[in-house]
């Protein structure tokens, strides 16, 4: 490489450090690494998991940014940084997970660098100097990164480990994948009693409020929400830096109150809040619904209640299978059955509420009198328990999905 061309390339790394500090072009540089990381391992879809996957890629950034133009590079990772690798270590990840990540990350970052080359760079010699100086001082930075996480990791996974919360965290996780636990063994471990009916919630705390003060709001707003929902003392697991997932045990099914009605949290704290389910698939259930309300809950709404976003979690695609087949089962009741005779009756509803209710209609396209159509609307209703005009959009939604997926076996 000449050394005007080496020159060059530092003049235009330079340049790019300094536009790329703004924090529309951080935003950017973060989506780029981050959306990629998240498609390749979506068990960071967790909306508890994803700002302190945020925080870290932005921290790896500025602290590249900062040296990018830099024979010399010293690798001082971030706080952020360092507590992602400690999340992920205590969230039970392996160590491959957290290096996958980075090789992906790395992978976005060549690609990036490559098109923002060919963009702005018409010189081929230029765009190859920058290229060779940056792939060079990022590998660098990169290796010697992923070498302080993987002690960091490895230390904070065996402190973990041995202490009572990982036994916890375990059979939390064995609940919520659909192992089989022994009920009061892990009832006693967790010191909650999985024999009744739960109400689970997610809280997550704003990247702003001071890391100090993290802990205590999450158990403060823990104990408020369970208290708001007839509970005692909640069960709390960890989630991220600055997040936990919390469930509240009741003997009878606890009613979420509506949100006028919510304890007052402080101002950097965000719950979302699943209904009410009973036993151990019921704590899984609540559980998903919690977190599948927080992935689309509105900034600066304190509490939001997965009953009101339950159609923005369908329609955003946060509803997994288990909670779309518990969507259809409570929408559709009887109706929701295998038989040929539901499925003419789902068939006649469909068609029904799509013509505006219309029977003439809606006989005249499935060759039916409109007595007919009105007879098997008030067999459908029967099956279901209640009138088609009682959550309308709520049973369109249902019978598209059942007409296009089929129907799924009960969760319950």
């Amino acid at each position: 490489m000449a050394a005007s061309d080496a020159e060059a390339a530092d003049r235009w790394l330079e340049d790019f450090a300094r536009a790329a500090e703004s924090t529309e072009s951080l935003d950017r540089l973060v989506a780029v690494v981050t959306d990629r990381i998240v498609t390749a391992l979506p068990e960071f879809l967790d909306p508890t998991l994803r700002p302190g996957l945020n925080a870290s890629a932005r921290g790896n950034w500025k602290g590249f940014l900062a040296v990018v133009a830099s024979e010399r590079i010293e690798v001082r990772p971030a706080p952020q940084v360092r507590e992602w690798a400690r999340t992920l270590a205590r969230r039970g990840f392996e160590l491959p997970v957290l290096l996958s990540s980075y090789r992906i990350a790395q992978r976005a970052t060549w690609d990036f660098i490559n098109d923002v080359l060919q963009e702005q760079v018409s010189d081929p010699a230029l765009r190859s100097a920058v290229l060779v100086k940056f792939w060079s001082r990022a590998s660098e930075w990169m290796d010697s990164t992923v070498e302080t996480l993987i002690g960091m990791f490895s230390e904070e996974q065996a402190l973990w480990q041995s202490s009572p919360l990982a036994r916890q965290a375990a059979i939390v996780r064995a609940i919520l994948a659909g192992q089989a636990v022994d009920l009061d063994s892990a009832s006693s471990t967790l010191k909650y009693p999985l024999n009744q009916h739960h109400t689970a919630f997610a809280v997550r705390i704003d990247p702003t409020a001071p890391d100090a003060d993290v802990h205590n709001m999450v158990r403060t707003a823990a104990r408020s929400v369970s208290t708001w929902l007839g509970g005692g003392e909640p069960l709390v697991v960890p989630s991220g830096a600055r997040s936990a997932w919390g469930w509240t045990a009741t003997p009878f099914p606890a009613e979420v109150p509506a949100p006028p009605d919510a304890p007052g949290l402080a101002t950097f704290v965000q719950v979302s809040v699943g209904n009410g389910h009973s036993g151990v698939s019921g704590f899984r259930l609540s559980h998903h619904e919690a977190v599948a309300a927080l992935s689309v809950a509105a900034q600066g709404v304190s509490i939001t209640r997965f009953p009101d976003v339950e159609l923005a979690c369908l329609v955003g695609g946060s509803l997994g299978d288990e909670l779309r087949s518990a969507f259809v089962q409570r929408e559709l009741g009887g109706l929701a059955a295998g038989d040929e005779n539901s499925g003419r009756l789902r068939e006649t509803l469909r068609a029904y509420l799509r013509n505006g209710g219309d029977a003439a209609l809606t006989g005249t396209q499935l060759m039916l009198h409109p007595n007919g159509v009105r007879y098997r609307i008030r067999q459908a209703e029967k099956r279901m328990g209640h009138s088609i005009q009682q959550r309308r959009g709520h049973i369109e939604v249902a019978l598209e999905i059942v007409s296009v997926l089929g129907i799924a076996p009960s969760t319950e």
